[in-house]
């Protein structure tokens, strides 16, 4: 039985009149946004892979018409990354982007059997495999292009002693979705050791990063509060997000850092798991920290400009206001 969703995550409001809008919110909104998402979720596990994929693919497009304001930050970003592709080339990725967004929202209620299906291949296992035989942990900087959630569920289904911070959802129903699809994929193989993100997870990734032959699963290029930090795309690289994190625990604790996605293989649910080198990390404390955040962040930028059409803060990247260009 899936374990239940992290709900110190969403508390529950008080009950008092100041605090109506966060009651309505709770108690309203998001349970008749969730339900439907839920009744979706559940009917998608029951249908053949390749048509819960292709299911997603038409409510992706159709989720693009609908996000006008986000469809033109990505065509947007689309024309910086390929200043030489024309208007039709520029408009065929920005479908391909939406329809990919759909298709990894509906693949979660097929998540559990991509494995077993022969459909995920894995390329640069040894650059894992290197380090742990060397008795060093590991740190792999997720990346969110291609199928995010294949890569900690082929790294559960490789048997591999992971631990990982996962993302709080917007709101506890789409919460409780995937972590009930993950403990579904996990069954393949081991299960993920799971840290909240809080304060106290930095402490605990730290922990775990000690230990020899570990791996832990940390998402390098998220989505947080409007701004997405990494990669910089030509925008000032701030010492924030998890980026800068992911570098700092690596080179404290000694951990490789490999940055690893999960691409997608054309219009299918099929995917090939890419473990990349590792990001080699100076020590030396702060006076490395910005070089060792450059390094990261050149190898993710090379991944999202090779594939942005599958990269999922496509449509949410935004370049930093002007006074930001200077640092401020």
């Amino acid at each position: 039985m899936a374990e239940a969703a992290p709900d110190i995550l969403y508390p529950t409001p008080p009950w008092r009149w100041a605090a109506r809008s966060d009651l309505w919110r709770h108690w309203v909104r998001e349970p008749a946004k969730g339900a439907p998402d839920i009744v979706l979720h559940n009917a998608l596990r029951f249908l053949p892979t390749d048509l819960v994929s292709a299911l997603g693919a038409r409510l992706g497009l159709r989720a693009g018409k609908r996000r006008p304001e986000a469809t033109v930050r990505a065509r947007a970003l689309l024309r910086q990354l390929r200043p030489d592709a024309d208007a039709s080339a520029i408009e065929a990725l920005l479908a391909a982007h939406w329809a990919h967004v759909g298709r990894s929202y509906a693949e979660v209620s097929a998540l559990h059997r991509l494995w077993q299906e022969g459909r995920v291949e894995v390329s640069g296992l040894e650059h894992v495999q290197a380090a742990r035989a060397a008795g060093r942990s590991v740190l792999v900087a997720g990346l969110h292009v291609g199928a995010w959630e294949v890569v900690h569920a082929s790294l559960s289904a490789l048997r591999l002693p992971v631990t990982g911070v996962y993302q709080r959802l917007p709101n506890r129903f789409q919460m409780r979705i995937a972590d009930a699809a993950r403990q579904r994929a996990w069954r393949v193989g081991t299960t993920i050791q799971r840290l909240a993100p809080t304060p106290q997870a930095l402490f605990e990734a730290s922990h775990a990063l000690r230990q020899p032959g570990g791996v832990m699963l940390y998402y390098v290029d998220e989505h947080w509060r409007g701004r997405v930090n990494a990669p910089a795309l030509g925008r000032v690289l701030r010492p924030v997000g998890n980026a800068s994190l992911a570098t700092r625990l690596a080179a404290a604790t000694g951990a490789a850092l490999i940055p690893a996605y999960a691409l997608r293989q054309g219009e299918t649910a099929r995917f090939v798991l890419t473990f990349l080198p590792e990001v080699a990390m100076a020590l030396g404390g702060r006076s490395v920290a910005a070089p060792n955040q450059a390094r990261l962040d050149a190898a993710v930028e090379a991944v999202v400009r090779a594939h942005p059409e599958q990269w999922l803060m496509l449509h949410v990247f935004r370049p930093d206001p002007p006074a930001d260009l200077h640092g401020r």
